[in-house]
Order: C-alpha cells, then structure tokens, then sequence
C-alpha cells in the first residue's frame, strides 16, 4: 500500500508526523476489522439433549452403579454442573418453567396434568428464537400445563435440525425417554421386549452389585427393579452418543452448544413427586464449541457448584444466543460472557401430582436442605393409582410392615410428615435426618424459613389457593394475574395464617378470629392450621360448624374433616354432596378427603358407604 505524504517540502519532523498518523489509523483500521472478525460470530446452534426422570446417576457423579461411557467421555469436554436442580419433582411443572422462564406456581401451572392459561405478556423462547431466524424443534415431549401451538416451527417425533433451510441456525429439543418411570413397569417378558433393540450395544446391570440408597428395603424385587433402571440409563446414554455423532456426521460440532440434563429425579418412590435431593438434583452437562469458548468464558472439563436451578435456563438461553428478550425473568444466566454471580439458594415446589394434592416448598443451599410441609396431614407415600400399579410400589407395599426394617426405611411410609424439615446436605446427602428441632440448627432453620416466605412472596406463589379455588377465581384472567391481586389473593396474610403452627403455642383466639376472615383463602388456611391442634374446645368447634355452609367448597371440605376427626361423622355427608358437584377438580379435591376419612371407619352413613365402595370397585382408569 502507498501513502500519499502530500507536498515533500514540509519541515522533515511534520513529514515523520503524517507517516506515524497515517500508520497509527491504518493500524488501528486493522486491529478494528480482526476484532469484528472475532465478535461478529455466526450465531451458535443449540442442541438440549434431556431425559426423563434422572436423578445424577452417572459414572462422572461417582455413581459406581452406572456405566455411561458417552456421557462420561461427554463430561471431559463440557462443563459438569453439581448443583443444578427441577424446579419441581415431577415433569409437567418443571416443564412449563422450561419453556417460559417463570416458576409453575407463579404461573399456576404447578399440578401435574392441568391446563391453564398464561398471560399474553409471557412469552415460550422458542418464539423469540424463531423472531432472531432460528430454526426451532421439539421431539417430541411437550406437557406444559398449557397449549400454545405456535410454539415450534416442529414439534413431533420426527423432528429435528436437519429439515432447515441450508445453514439456517437450529435450536433442537430431544427427549430421551427410556428413564420415565413407566420403563421399569411390567412382568419380564415386557421389560426385556422394550429394551431388546439396544441389547447389542450396552450391558445389562447386575442386580446383586448395586447399591441401593439406605431407605430402600433390599429384596430381590427391587434389587431387580432397580438394575432394570440402571440399564435404562445405560440405554439412554447410548442414544445420547448417538445425537453426538449425528452432529459429527453432519460437520455441525464446532458450530453447536450441547446441553445435556433431566427434567427431575428418578422415577421411582421418594425421589420423583419429592422435594428431596434424590427428587430435585439433576446432572446437567454443558459444551461450548472452541470458537465460542473465549466469549463465554467457557473452560472444558471443569466443575461448577453454583446453585443452578431451571429457572435459569432461559435467561442462560438468551445470553448464548445474544437475543434480547422483553420483560423481567426471576433467573439468571449461569453462563455468559460477563462473569457469573453466585447464587445462594434454588427454589422448589411440590404439588398435586396425579390424584394426590400436596403442598410442599423448599430451599437449598449448597449446605443445607429446608422444606416446609403446608399439609402435613398427608403422607409423603400417597396412594395414587399409576404408581400404586408399579411393581416397585406393590413390592414396598408388600414389606412396608415388616419387623425388619430399617429407621429409614419405615420413614418412607409414615402417615403424616413433620411441618418442617432441615438436612445438612455435605454430612447427610440422602436426607435422613431432620435437624428442625435440634437446638444447634435453630438459628439456619430461622433464616431458611424467612428465606422461603420471601419467595412465596416474592414469586407470587399460586400454591396457597387450593387447585379447586385457583381455577374458580382466576377463571376471567389467569392464575398468574389473579396471584398479584392483594384483596382476592392476600398472600401475605396467608402465609402468616399458615406460620400460626410453626409457634411455641398456638391461640386459638387467633385460630377463631382467622375462620371467621373476610376471605376465603385465609379461612381455609386457618381450618388446616386448627388440625394442628390436639383438641378442640366448644369455640373451636362452634366456629368450624358455621364453616360447613362456607361460601367456598374446600373451606366446607376441611371444616368437614376436622369435625369428623372429632367423631362428627354427620360431616361426611358435606363431602359427598362436593364429590357429586360435577366439577372436575372439586370432585377430585373432595373424594381424596373422603378417602382420608373413610379408611379408618367401619360406620359411615349408608349413601356415603354405598359412594365409597361403588369407586373402590370400579375398574380403574388412571386419568379419574
């Protein structure tokens, strides 16, 4: 390149300066195109590769159990995730948070099987991928809680990133399903048919060198029940390398981010449907290509213990792919180019999953495990007809009685469950020890419970409004919009409610003052608050025998069952009258506190046995 310097007749220093000016611009005109060069990356392509019901049972997690070669070989070049945790233990509720960012009891959408309308205003990310040029596919498993068709450009067993248009970037979802609870049911000729494809390519877990966890009864039943889950693992690990070497195939690996994670833990009892670790942890498994690693900080095969949760996935989804989305998300990115904060603490909930309601929260902390039981009148084992059919459940059914058990394992089938449970995780990482109410702890107890009353707060739990309730008051608008209205919805006053029993002594002139609220929620909340109680005096009763006539049915319900503890079987008769209302969720509400109160009585009035055994004996149908 020639410069032109201009007249030669300058004073030689304003000639040496023209040249250094001139250079200094060409230079810096250089150094600006290679930066382009370097920021201006084409977008990357994103694969999540998630399965069904896994808890971290990989080799990389130092489960001795499992044998996963791919996903082991997959962990030396990505970053291993420790502390990532569902926001729920079961799928649908964690799901909708996938897809939209937002907590499923903020959106109401936290019983599994329901569905439920979302606002305008919050919108599925695949829908601003899609607005940036992205190519999106889901295959195929959806189970929101919510329909919204105009999700994905495909949603469907067959799709996948290779129906685009040339080199269209692709944000691809594959669901690995093999560890679903339902793949260890049935006698042997079912379960070796479903897995003899794959046969050829793993090897089958031997059921007498497993570990069982300690709360296991060890029979040849479930020794075998669990080897079954462990080769599934071994399956889904072999079809993971296969997507792996798909995106090799096609010459996309150095253009792909690979996520790899599950949507809760394992489906078996105690772990799916809980909000223990064995519930809530997943594995979670990040690679970022070479040439994006630099802007996302991003180093292979290191461990991150930050608390992940996945209401992080989205807003770590929009950072990768540098989309700038509209509206506040209650996550964070966990990874991005800026360097990532800590987070103290992940948030869970548990709720009605099949016909068993339940309302449990909880906080963890890299130390410590908090979770407050809202009912604790209902036991951690519920019957519900899909699990009660396993084989792993009718096994546990079976020894659930005998002498030999184990304090942990009698623990799995206790009736009622404490108020509030507190673990120390690093010396007790299954769980089995409640530290609530050792003097020592009192002081983490105190500030795990302020921390979980924030996030009620904070998130606008839709939980505290009972699912008949919810559907019944947000029916103009959505559960989301009625939790951020104070005088349906006064949350705050609730969860003082709730907190009465979490008090040395519980007044009941307080109990009294509440059952007689202007709100319906606050009176329901105070009648399981009076069930606390080991007796009731002649006020108490007074009050909860003018709720029978309340104007909301599962004040009715629960005034019912307290008064029927109290031997006031006449109060049956307002539940039946609920289970033959022909609402679909106060049918359901009702008939499961029936069912809590008839298992124990041999006298009922006669219309209310006749209802009771005509449903024991009708054919079971699983969706009822």
């Amino acid at each position: 390149m020639i410069l032109s310097l201009g007249s030669m007749n300058r004073d030689p220093l304003d000639r040496i300066y023209l040249i250094l000016l001139k250079w200094g611009k060409l230079i810096g005109l250089i150094a600006s195109i290679s930066c382009a060069t370097k920021e201006d990356l084409p977008p990357p392509n994103i694969l999540w590769v998630t399965i069904e019901d896994l808890s971290p049972h990989l080799g990389v997690y130092g489960d001795e159990n499992a044998k996963t070669p791919n996903l082991d070989a997959f962990a030396a070049k990505s970053i291993l995730f420790t502390n990532a945790f569902a926001t729920a233990p079961v799928c649908s509720p964690s799901r909708s948070c996938l897809i939209t960012g937002f907590y499923g009891s903020s959106l109401g959408t936290q019983h599994l099987r329901s569905n439920v309308k979302i606002p305008d205003s919050i919108t599925p990310y695949p829908k601003y991928l899609r607005k940036a040029g992205y190519y999106t596919t889901n295959n195929f498993k959806e189970d929101y809680n919510f329909i919204d068709t105009t999700i994905w450009d495909n949603s469907s067993n067959k799709a996948h990133w290779r129906e685009r248009n040339g080199d269209q970037p692709f944000f691809s979802i594959f669901n690995l399903m093999l560890t679903h609870q339902s793949s260890i049911f049935g006698d042997d000729s079912v379960y070796n048919n479903r897995i003899k494809e794959f046969l050829p390519f793993i090897t089958l877990s031997s059921a007498d060198d497993l570990t069982l966890p300690p709360y296991y009864p060890d029979t040849p039943e479930i020794r075998k029940l669990w080897a079954r889950y462990y080769t599934n693992i071994s399956i889904v690990d072999y079809q993971f390398g296969k997507y792996l070497r798909e995106l090799e195939d096609d010459g996309l690996m150095e253009n792909t981010i690979v996520f790899f994670y599950s949507d809760h833990g394992t489906g078996v009892p105690r772990h799916k449907r809980a909000l223990y670790d064995s519930g809530m942890k997943i594995p979670l498994m990040v690679h970022i290509p070479e040439k994006y690693a630099k802007k996302f900080n991003f180093k292979k095969g290191i461990t991150n213990d930050n608390m992940i949760s996945f209401i992080d996935f989205v807003p770590t989804l929009f950072e990768l792919t540098g989309i700038e989305s509209k509206g506040h998300y209650p996550g964070k990115a966990f990874i991005g180019k800026k360097e990532i904060e800590e987070t103290h603490h992940v948030y869970g909930a548990s709720d009605r999953v099949d016909e068993g309601y339940d309302l449990a929260r909880s906080i963890r902390t890299k130390e410590y495990l908090y979770i407050r039981n809202f009912l604790p009148h209902l036991p951690l084992l519920q019957p519900n007809w899909y699990t009660d059919n396993s084989e792993i459940m009718k096994e546990l059914n079976r020894v659930r009685h005998e002498d030999n058990l184990s304090l942990a394992q009698k623990e799995m089938f206790t009736s009622h469950r404490s108020l509030e449970e507190l673990y120390d995780v690093e010396k007790d990482p299954h769980q089995l020890q409640n530290l609530a109410n050792d003097p020592g702890y009192q002081d983490i107890l105190q500030n795990l419970r302020n921390v979980l009353n924030d996030e009620v707060l904070k998130n606008f739990d839709t939980g505290f409004a009972p699912e008949p309730e919810l559907i019944r008051l947000s029916e103009e608008s959505t559960p989301f919009e009625f939790a951020r209205k104070t005088d349906l919805y006064p949350l705050d006053k609730i969860l003082r409610v709730c907190n009465i029993v979490l008090e040395d002594n519980i007044l009941e002139d307080d109990l009294v003052r509440y059952l007689g609220d202007a709100n319906g929620l606050v009176r329901y909340w105070a009648v399981i608050a009076a069930g606390s109680l080991e007796k009731f005096d002649a006020t108490l009763i007074t009050a909860l025998q003018a709720l029978l006539k309340d104007e909301y049915p599962t004040v009715q319900i629960e005034a019912a069952r307290l008064l029927a503890e109290q031997n006031d079987d006449n109060t049956i008769e307002v539940v039946t009258g609920h289970m033959k209302s022909g609402d679909p969720a106060l049918v359901l509400y009702a008939s499961r506190t029936f069912q809590k109160m008839a298992k124990d009585r041999e006298v009922l009035p006669k219309e209310s046995r006749a209802l009771y055994e005509k449903l024991k004996n009708e054919p079971p149908r699983g969706s009822d």
